[in-house]
């Protein structure tokens, strides 16, 4: 089977928000038909974040789902960002916001949330969430609260922004320890569960998820913004950081990227 895959859409630096909703959803589906036109795959995997609203990250899904067999996905931080008092009042925190996705991309055709979940297809077996990590050393709880903005716009209930990321830590390894008797074709993370040697960042604990064992023979992540392939302790990692859209020189945003930008899915076979 062939994969294709991407994370780190932040499709709302691209196709900007807008009062005209139907303007930006067409927007969106063009900027998604561009991610995918070179793609090759009979699978499609989305590593999280799409962007700060619900409702664009599922116009993604509906174009993506109308050109793959299966599409997975799994969120990253900036699809629990609540950004506005509009947001916060809707949800009442970010896993309201979360829970929204997952049952708005459930009902579409293909879409398969892999968000603390596993599937079987084709005889292939994927599994993944989000993966949370947790800052260790002064350092890492420093940067967590100055300069991260997860500790601003993450909420969840009355927990402490410091709570907050021991809380999703430990959702994310209480469910995946339950994993280690089993054979795992592709896992799907947000977060890596190691530092990246393609990275151009230092080792940050807020950048990778410190889990017990590895035992998928693939594993798709994201979140530092990285693009690349690596073999590390037997496991194929697969990294295709979309990123923003000010990271590449000479975009205007609202536009369809031109063919000499960097901007797709990639693909590899099991």
């Amino acid at each position: 089977m062939k994969i294709d895959y991407a994370s780190d859409l932040h499709f709302n630096h691209w196709m900007i928000w807008t009062e005209n909703q139907l303007k930006w959803e067409k927007r969106t589906k063009q900027l998604t038909e561009r991610l995918i036109q070179n793609g090759n795959g009979e699978a499609l995997i989305l590593a999280g974040d799409f962007s700060e609203f619900n409702c664009q990250s599922i116009w993604i899904l509906e174009e993506a789902a109308k050109n793959y067999e299966r599409v997975y996905f799994t969120f990253g931080n900036h699809d629990l960002y609540l950004i506005s008092k509009s947001q916060k009042k809707k949800y009442g925190d970010s896993l309201g916001r979360l829970n929204e996705l997952i049952e708005r991309a459930s009902a579409i055709n293909n879409v398969v949330p892999l968000i603390k979940n596993k599937d079987v297809y084709r005889g292939v077996k994927f599994a993944g969430d989000a993966m949370w990590y947790l800052p260790e050393s002064l350092m890492d709880w420093t940067f967590y609260r100055t300069v991260s903005n997860d500790s601003r716009f993450i909420k969840i209930n009355s927990l402490t922004a410091n709570n907050v990321a021991r809380y999703l830590n430990e959702l994310s390894l209480n469910w995946y320890k339950d994993l280690e008797l089993e054979e795992i074709d592709v896992f799907v993370s947000h977060v890596p569960p190691i530092h990246p040697p393609i990275s151009k960042e230092k080792p940050n604990a807020c950048y990778r998820v410190d889990v017990p064992f590895i035992n998928s023979k693939h594993w798709i992540c994201g979140h530092d913004h990285s693009k690349g392939d690596f073999n590390k302790a037997g496991v194929h990692f697969h990294m295709n950081a979309l990123g923003y859209a000010s990271n590449y020189i000479g975009y205007r945003r609202n536009t369809v990227p031109e063919a000499t930008i960097d901007f797709g899915v990639r693909t590899f076979e099991v």
